[in-house]
């Protein structure tokens, strides 16, 4: 797929520089591509109730603002090409487009101009899923407008998961306008309230070229949105208008940093998702180094990013960290080693009077937090070897292996590898190395470990009911699987399921150690067939079946005649690595499978 940049521009530079990321990423700008992908396509098609974009006002100030259908309704959005996105909007007074729509009217017959420019950020709040797009306007209908030009990019780690619905009876009326704030005015409290309130913020900025460089870093505008707890967001008491955003760790681009780098401008735009209330504000930013016609659903609660760090206040304001819900603690009660680089640990989860109670879905993620025990990287200014050094928070999602279909969980498992110089599963596995025990022999650890549980997070899990399933995986990708397998052992399921699980792994032996105590629990209208692929020659693999199981071992890869014949009227999951996720994909794609039926897991 062509690429749609020639570097990353001088403002992104300066800032990667700032911050110690530009080695590490000073390779990484081909990963924006000129044309959408079929999926990136589908998603901003079929999963989205708005879409926020940035768009250049007559003073060349970026503001965002949210495309929405006329009652917030999926499907305001089509793509006739790769390259083109078209958007049927609902517009509303005081949203900034407005202005910026009869900017592009007026200068129509001028392709260069800035207010051609436009950016938007598909996301979809209840999967965390999004998607970025930036080029220039096209053509402009009073009930159509047209992008092209479009790249993508990836990173939803903060965002807070809602469920949004249509709200058809939106009234929107403007209850504040100010076109210019002067030095001495400061926002009315009430705004102030609303954005100390906020969750999430939509960032639009606009990198402009200079004519010398233009061929080379074209002007494009940038739209970007941010989550964390309410009250990530502060505002200066002092004047009551300097609002300050914290920039936590991500994929390092830094693409809007860098915007705002190099021009100095910023569009804000803060959402209520329960009374949709809107503030709009633009005006002049700084980088400081070391310093809508939807709802969300009534009944509904917000599941916030585990990974959004504490609130951290202004110097001038007084206030102290402080997190949603007392925290859970984790302690490692046992391990079993199954092979060198294989091992099971089993976590208990002590009581804790007032938090919310730790619910574990088959097939989701904890986010665990080694800091504590652990402790912190040795400082290094740069790491060439291995940048994520740099920025080791010591925080990994691991799935969890373990089912628990009783409510609240008090303890579980996780099957994990280790990573070669992993600073995390170096360390478990030098409690396993420390003991000197054969493999299958469980040990207790001779010191404490203790780590805090930041979160449960994932939208890959099993559902209630008509479970007919193709699962897909590769290698310790079966760890999601191996918790939706011990789910259906402890379930009443008078329809029964059918489940097809292909298994690519160098290690059929173990693989099938880990499933077949599971099996053996499973109800017999629970239909199973295990195809396992490897190029390791297992004949004296034991192969023992029931009636309502199977199990198959195949030398070599999955082919493409496979899916075929095993993925049709089946919903797929897929966990693997990125290289085998893409490929089992795109062969169920060429199978005829569409995307709406594969899902794949977001943390491995």
């Amino acid at each position: 797929m062509a690429v749609a940049l020639h570097g990353w521009h001088p403002g992104e530079v300066a800032i990667q520089r700032h911050l110690g990321f530009a080695d590490a990423v000073s390779d990484s700008w081909p990963i924006v591509a000129r044309s959408m992908p079929d999926q990136h396509r589908l998603f901003h098609t079929s999963n989205l109730n708005f879409i926020p974009v940035t768009t250049i006002d007559k003073h060349g100030r970026p503001w965002a603002s949210i495309m929405a259908g006329p009652g917030g309704e999926i499907g305001f959005v089509t793509s006739p090409s790769r390259q083109t996105l078209s958007i049927v909007a609902r517009l509303w007074d005081g949203d900034p487009i407005l202005e910026t729509v009869a900017a592009w009217m007026k200068d129509s017959g001028i392709y260069e101009t800035d207010s051609h420019l436009i950016a938007g950020l598909g996301i979809e709040f209840s999967t965390r899923r999004r998607n970025k797009f930036a080029g220039r306007i096209d053509d402009i209908h009073p009930l159509e407008t047209r992008i092209f030009d479009l790249k993508s990019i990836n990173c939803p780690k903060y965002i807070n998961v809602r469920k949004l619905v249509p709200f058809a009876h939106a009234r929107p009326k403007v209850v504040h306008q100010v076109e210019q704030l002067q030095q001495s005015q400061r926002l009315p409290q009430d705004l102030i309230d609303f954005i100390l309130n906020a969750d999430t913020i939509f960032v639009g900025s606009i990198y402009k070229s200079q004519k010398s460089t233009a061929s080379q870093f074209p002007s494009h505008a940038g739209m970007n949105a941010r989550g964390g707890l309410p009250g990530f967001i502060r505002v200066s008491p002092s004047d009551g208008r300097t609002i300050v955003l914290p920039d936590y760790s991500g994929n390092r681009f830094v693409s809007s940093l860098g915007n705002i780098e190099a021009t100095g401008l910023v569009g804000f735009t803060i959402v209520s998702f329960t009374t949709g209330d809107i503030l709009y504000l633009t005006g002049t930013a700084k980088n400081i180094i070391d310093a809508l016609p939807l709802r969300q659903q009534a009944g509904t609660s917000v599941e916030r990013s585990p990974y959004s760090p504490k609130i951290k206040y202004l110097v001038e304001e007084s206030g102290a960290e402080s997190g949603e819900n007392a925290d859970y603690k984790a302690v490692l009660d046992s391990a079993v080693q199954l092979s060198e680089d294989l091992a099971v640990f089993r976590f208990s989860v002590p009581p804790h009077k007032g938090s919310k109670r730790l619910e574990i879905r088959p097939g989701q993620a904890i986010v665990l937090d080694f800091m504590d025990w652990i402790g912190p990287p040795q400082y290094q200014h740069m790491s060439n070897a291995k940048p994520s050094l740099i920025n080791d928070d010591r925080i990994r999602t691991w799935t969890v292996s373990s089912a628990h279909e009783d409510g609240e969980a008090s303890w579980f498992e996780l099957t994990m590898r280790e990573l070669k110089n992993g600073a995390v599963t170096g360390a478990l596995f030098d409690i396993l190395r420390q003991s000197n025990k054969q493999y299958g022999t469980p040990i207790t650890p001779r010191k404490p470990v203790v780590v805090e549980v930041v979160g449960i997070t994932g939208d890959f899990y099993l559902g209630q009911t008509n479970i007919n399933a193709l699962w897909v995986a590769g290698g310790i990708g079966i760890t999601p699987f191996l918790s939706m397998l011990s789910a259906l052992s402890t379930r009443n399921r008078p329809g029964g399921c059918d489940i097809t699980l292909a298994l690519a792994t160098r290690e059929p032996a173990l693989m099938v150690n880990l499933l077949r105590p599971l099996l053996a629990n499973l109800p017999s209208d629970i239909r199973i067939v295990i195809d396992i692929f490897t190029h390791v020659n297992e004949s004296q693999l034991d192969k023992t079946q029931r009636e309502s199981q199977k199990l198959f071992i195949h030398r070599g890869r999955i082919p493409a005649e496979y899916w075929i014949k095993t993925a049709e009227n089946k919903n797929v999951l897929i966990c693997g690595p990125g290289g085998f996720g893409d490929s089992a994909t795109e062969g169920l794609q060429a199978a005829g499978v569409s995307l709406e039926r594969i899902q794949r897991e977001g943390f491995y």
